[in-house]
């Protein structure tokens, strides 16, 4: 009986929210909103957004601004993230400034992330101390992604594990890192240092595969000793490779070989190369073709480069042919 009676209400409640909603109630049309999202109806749910927006409620404005946004209409979007911000919605703040930052107004984005992060939206100081930090602002930066961080924010943890790790600072970086790494899974944080590392931001790329290797991502060891090594920082670079070709990597074994021929130790280089051959590596199958080239070994040379052109690789049909032609050979890192 209770039951029934607890529905009968319920359908009673939304029977006069209804009417007052279409009488133009302002809260009711944002209750009515909320309902119809509840029940996965979204242009109902647009629908009574819109008129309570327009109506005056800033929730129903934000809430609207996030249906267009989804629905593909980034314009219409900030239109009401701006209305709802300008009203003083912070969550409204923080996402305009995502917006503006997706079209590339970097300017307008780090003013509505600071009027949110004033508002204490974390999001919007770990992007403010994020942007801040890639413009060179790094007393602002550090700031707010100290903010962000010791609100657990672990995309802040990145950018202030990089901001200190590039002032210098590496050792006052690693809790940072550790943190980052017990707030996220290790091949997120992997994605994210390759997403860095394609935008050429190597600072970031660096600390992401830090964290990441305090969550114990195999891959990320070597993926930092690939940003160091392309930085130029080669025995922190050597460091991080050892590290991951203890654990049987082939592409850090290899890319100890090049490090080792780089610094004219071919007979160090050879051992990195053959111990990455024997694990399949077709990158060490070709360093070690123009290594036995470069001695004139020219028989080995084309045992190695035919190893690496019968998997398919390009490099090593090209290497084979331009052996016949007794061309100079190179060594490269494997990316």
């Amino acid at each position: 009986m209770g039951a029934e009676k607890r529905k009968w209400n319920t359908r009673v409640d939304d029977y006069l929210n209804r009417k007052a909603a279409e009488r133009g109630h302002v809260i009711a049309m944002a209750r009515m909103g909320s309902t119809a999202l509840e029940r996965g109806d979204v242009d109902e749910a647009e629908g009574w957004f819109r008129k309570a927006a327009e109506g005056g409620d800033r929730v129903s404005m934000g809430n609207l601004a996030r249906l267009l946004r989804e629905r593909g209409v980034p314009e219409q979007a900030e239109r009401w993230y701006r209305e709802a911000a300008t009203a003083g919605d912070s969550h409204a703040m923080a996402q305009l400034g995502n917006l503006c930052a997706r079209r590339g107004d970097r300017d307008a984005a780090e003013d509505w992330w600071r009027r949110a992060a004033v508002e204490g939206r974390v999001e919007a100081m770990a992007e403010l101390g994020r942007s801040l930090h890639r413009r060179g602002e790094l007393e602002e930066a550090e700031r707010w992604a100290t903010e962000a961080s010791e609100a657990g924010n672990f995309e802040a943890m990145i950018t202030l594990g990089a901001l200190l790790c590039g002032t210098g600072r590496t050792a006052e970086a690693e809790p940072w890192w550790r943190e980052a790494s017990a707030g996220t899974d290790a091949p997120s944080l992997v994605k994210l240092g390759l997403e860095a590392e394609r935008r050429d931001d190597l600072t970031r790329a660096e600390s992401c595969y830090h964290a990441a290797a305090a969550a114990g991502a195999p891959e990320a060891a070597v993926r930092l000793g690939l940003v160091l090594h392309r930085r130029g920082e080669l025995e922190e670079a050597e460091r991080w490779y050892l590290k991951a070709a203890k654990r049987g990597d082939a592409a850090a074994m290899t890319n100890l070989g090049v490090l080792a021929n780089d610094r004219n130790d071919p007979g160090e280089a050879t051992a990195w190369y053959r111990k990455a051959a024997e694990l399949g590596s077709v990158p060490a199958y070709t360093n070690l073709g123009r290594l036995a080239a470069d001695h004139g070994n020219f028989q080995e040379a084309e045992h190695w480069f035919r190893a690496a052109a019968d998997t398919g690789d390009q490099a090593g049909q090209r290497d084979l042919e331009e052996l016949y032609r007794n061309s100079g050979v190179r060594h490269r890192p494997r990316s």
